[in-house]
């Protein structure tokens, strides 16, 4: 029944993350966090669900050609990774995003998806999924790969033609609009928060199913 459960979920996540991209993508206007076409990809959201729905089309796959396989560890860190940064942009919206902008806006049309739907149902698939043996906690380093690498280029890109303010085009989230220094702290404390995540998940996983 929990595998039949994983399942579902993995499909549905699929199906919403390709729906709400496509939403997104043929918007009639760009909104505030919100672009058309392949502009939709800047977004740390975006491309956190994407990479969560990809995890998940690879359990899937993986399900069609060992049904009664154990999980392989390589697919098991990429679900473990995908959970995690969608749980960050989760966090992130109701922590930062939505006291700013308003939670009624966060979850208008596409974010409805990939703020708190997706999120939520990768969160409750993760808790179903049982891990083969006992990861050692190192895995957990690999919730914070895609996070510092999104922060990293999205600092490099706010760098180019700086003049030494936020340039709002480019520092969509406004991480730098008091200075590099604050930056980095954002930078630092949302891996971090990955890392949290990603060590929540793996330490709930051992715990559930008594995995010692």
């Amino acid at each position: 029944m929990r595998k039949k459960l994983t399942v579902i979920f993995d499909i549905i996540i699929v199906v919403f993350v390709f729906f709400a991209l496509i939403l997104m993508m043929t918007a009639p206007s760009e909104d505030s966090l919100s672009s058309k076409g392949f502009g939709a990809f800047k977004y740390y959201t975006v491309q956190s669900n994407v990479f969560c729905a990809l995890s998940s089309l690879a359990a899937l796959l993986y399900s069609l050609i060992k049904r009664n396989g154990k999980i392989p560890d390589a697919l098991y860190i990429f679900q473990l990774t995908g959970t995690t940064v969608v749980t960050v942009t989760f966090l992130v919206v109701i922590g930062f995003l939505g006291p700013v902008y308003g939670y009624g806006y966060m979850y208008l049309r596409a974010n409805l998806f990939f703020h708190l739907i997706v999120p939520i149902m990768s969160m409750i698939k993760m808790l179903l999924l049982k891990p083969e043996r006992k990861y050692p906690f190192s895995v957990t380093l690999w919730g914070i790969l895609p996070t510092f690498l999104y922060g990293a280029v999205y600092s490099v890109i706010n760098a180019v033609g700086w003049t030494g303010k936020s340039d709002p085009a480019t520092d969509i989230y406004g991480f730098l609009f008091w200075g590099w220094g604050i930056g980095a702290v954002f930078l630092i404390s949302i891996c971090l928060l990955s890392w949290t995540a990603a060590i929540i998940f793996w330490e709930l996983g051992r715990k559930i199913y008594k995995i010692r």
